[in-house]
């Protein structure tokens, strides 16, 4: 299938119904609260045709298969009606014969604070329900040779008689397959005697030791996962493997931490303390700007910890495979993926906005960038006969369609509670017709931007090959 086609077959599994169900947030808070909803559409206007209507609510199918909207009682779309606009509302509740009818304005600031961010809730409640989903039918996860890089003199791993290069199979029974996972289970057995299953040139054998505090338990090592040609780090002669500790004789704790150190010194000579084949070696190195004016080595890294019984582990042959997990489980993984992803959003609104990322990379992009993006991931997702691709990028949508609503802008739903506030603190609300304009203004300029990045996803389609 073309990348064309796999783009429009994303939108439409991806993004129709992630609006719809942001409509539908904002359906079931305004019946919650009251509000009278004259129309539920699927797709956007020009109206097709009724499909029926309930408790005074037309639901209709549009021609513009968009996603959908929610018409209540004296809004239009997201603009406040003034009250000579609201005579045709009048005329369709009598039609409708609805009783004791409530407009948005009859609602009270905190009433209708939550009809509007219950679009965006929505999108969140979706996000995490979708992360849990992918624990339940099938969490990838990474199987290593989980081995053992480095030890650290007289550690209980160096006393029972680890060598480098040894595999570890297994702790006290459980199977390893992964070093993060490896160090969370030395961490979960502090103090206590575990075993060892290792092998090492075929053999198998056992290693008993007690898991202790030592020193460097709680450093975060870089580990080189690749060496840009014609940088820095690849003149100085650093290797994929190697494992960066300290920085002019500044111990590593972190992985912002170095990044952090390197940013702040470009041009400037800096000594870098590596471990290779066992051995501590200091070479030195000068950062220099990229192409996005960021000072730096020309690395990729990623961390790795000294375990609490002296020992750095690494993956080696990492392969990825699915396997679904109980519900508890699942849920437990679903809520620490939600929380993590949005840690890492707002990490890197800070790291822009500090000027630690490339501002290409914040690129919005359309509905058109949204498919570009998701071709590949369905196609992903068809090719591994899993679903889970498709499913997490769903998730991701979900969040920044959250997020992007939240935003204080007239127009969104974040610029519509913005005026919620404003009421709240002025002690009364501003005319209809005044934030009616000031809404319609925001639309405008929104679609101006909608139409600008429809233009630049299709002269400048983005790099799909970042995605595979």
């Amino acid at each position: 299938m073309s990348d064309f086609l796999l783009g429009v077959a994303s939108f439409a599994l991806v993004l129709i119904p992630l609006v719809i169900l942001h409509e539908l947030g904002h359906f079931i808070a305004a019946k919650l609260v009251g509000i009278t909803v004259l129309e539920f559409g699927l797709g956007f206007p020009p109206r097709a045709k009724v499909l029926f209507t309930h408790g005074g609510t037309e639901y209709t199918l549009n021609w513009l298969p968009f996603g959908g909207f929610v018409r209540p009682y004296g809004e239009d779309f997201v603009k406040p009606k003034s009250e000579d606009e609201m005579s045709a509302d009048r005329r369709e509740i009598m039609e409708r014969g609805i009783k004791n009818a409530k407009s948005v304005f009859q609602a009270g600031p905190w009433e209708r604070m939550f009809f509007m961010a219950a679009g965006p809730g929505m999108n969140f409640i979706v996000a995490l329900v979708l992360f849990i989903l992918v624990g339940l039918i099938g969490q990838p996860f990474a199987r290593a040779d989980v081995t053992v890089y480095d030890l650290m003199p007289d550690s209980p791993a160096a006393e029972a008689g680890l060598q480098r290069g040894d595999v570890i199979l297994e702790l006290n029974g459980e199977e390893v397959e992964s070093a993060d996972q490896f160090n969370e289970m030395i961490a979960n057995h502090s103090g206590e005697s575990i075993t060892l299953l290792v092998e090492r040139d075929g053999d198998t054998f056992e290693a008993a030791l007690t898991a202790r505090a030592v020193e460097g338990t709680d450093i975060e090592w870089a580990y080189i996962t690749t060496v840009e040609e014609d940088m820095p780090a690849f003149e100085a002669g650093l290797l994929p493997e190697d494992v960066i500790v300290a920085v002019d004789d500044v111990e590593i704790t972190s992985i912002e931490q170095l990044q952090e150190y390197t940013r702040e010194r470009e041009g400037q000579a800096i000594q870098v303390t590596i471990l290779r084949d066992g051995e501590r070696l200091v070479i030195p190195i000068t950062p220099v700007e990229d192409s996005a004016g960021v000072a730096r080595m020309g690395i990729g890294i990623s961390p790795v910890q000294p375990a609490a019984i002296g020992l750095t582990a690494v993956n080696v042959d990492a392969e990825t495979y699915t396997r679904p997990l109980p519900f508890g489980e699942a849920v437990r993984e679903g809520v620490d993926q939600f929380v993590e992803t949005h840690r890492l959003l707002f990490q890197f609104v800070q790291d822009l906005f500090a000027g630690r990322v490339d501002p290409s990379a914040a690129r919005p992009v359309s509905p058109i960038g949204i498919g570009q993006i998701g071709a590949p991931v369905l196609d992903q997702t068809l090719e591994e006969e899993q679903a889970y691709p498709i499913i997490l990028f769903a998730a991701m949508i979900s969040i920044a369609l959250a997020v992007t609503n939240l935003l204080p802008i007239p127009g969104l739903d974040g610029g519509r509670i913005l005026f919620v506030v404003i009421e709240l603190i002025r002690g009364k609300p501003m005319e209809p017709e005044r934030e009616g304009a000031i809404h319609l203004i925001g639309v405008l300029l929104l679609l101006g931007l909608i139409v600008f990045t429809l233009i630049n996803d299709i002269v400048n389609p983005i790099d799909l090959d970042s995605f595979r």
